[in-house]
């Protein structure tokens, strides 16, 4: 791992996926825990990683990449003309990014092969995360007293659902209860929010600034990559409490 700062799962194959942010890389563990790189050579980044059926979609600078799953073949190099692309997520065929220096949220039409601004902050977006079970558009932010946003994609607005305490979020994350997961570079620690975010409790402390998290819901597995200390780590959590069953760091 050289600079990992999103890892993303792959339910059909058992891999998960890791962006080298510092060297151009996107790697893959796979599930016999046999590290390799899947693509090479992006000149930006990668930061966000995304799975939409058979494509990897990578931020990569300014641009969005896809990836062919199933041979590493670059698929897509799309111009959103963006700043600094770093969080992803998406609703059905349908991708929403982030651009952390812009403080802007686009949505890329991956049928169409076009976008168009969602909405401006006055924050530093960072993570996002689609909340199937509410059905929202969830958005953490850069920053001091951190904010979460509910994004209104339909009407281009937003509300704030709380404002953290924590600084400098990063990723976030939710099991199949809808607690979410939340990184943040400021305590150096993973925090776990109930679902109304009326709750939260530090659960994985001692971290190496946690970036872009996520959460395997097959196997309850949260992966966290540490940019600093180029390590991946792994806690396998209850769902139903906070209790960490097994976590160990991949190198």
């Amino acid at each position: 791992y050289n600079g990992p700062e999103s890892i993303e799962y792959d339910f059909n194959t058992g891999s998960y996926f890791i962006s080298n942010s510092n060297n151009g890389q996107i790697l893959e563990l796979d599930i016999n825990n046999e590290l390799s790189i899947f693509a090479n050579n992006l000149s930006n980044g990668p930061h966000g990683l995304e799975i939409v059926n058979d494509v990897l979609y990578a931020c990569s600078g300014g641009r969005l990449k896809g990836f062919n799953l199933n041979d590493g073949a670059q698929i897509l190099n799309y111009n959103l003309n963006g700043m600094f692309l770093n969080g992803i997520t998406h609703i059905e065929n349908t991708l929403f990014i982030t651009d952390f220096s812009d403080r802007k949220l686009y949505a890329y039409e991956i049928e169409n092969e076009t976008h168009y601004e969602v909405v401006s902050f006055n924050k530093n977006p960072n993570g996002t995360y689609w909340d199937e079970i509410n059905n929202r558009l969830l958005v953490i932010c850069w920053g001091n007293n951190a904010p979460i946003y509910n994004i209104n994609y339909l009407e281009g607005d937003y509300n704030t659902i709380i404002n953290t305490g924590l600084g400098n979020l990063d990723g976030i994350a939710m099991d199949q209860c809808g607690n979410f997961f939340i990184s943040a570079w400021s305590s150096n620690s993973i925090h776990k929010y109930n679902m109304d975010f009326s709750e939260s409790e530090l659960v994985v402390p001692n971290m190496s600034y946690p970036a872009d998290i996520c959460f395997n819901q097959f196997d309850n597995i949260l992966a966290v990559p540490n940019s600093v200390n180029n390590t991946i780590g792994f806690f396998e959590f209850n769902c139903d409490n906070s209790n960490i069953i097994e976590g160990f760091n991949s190198r």
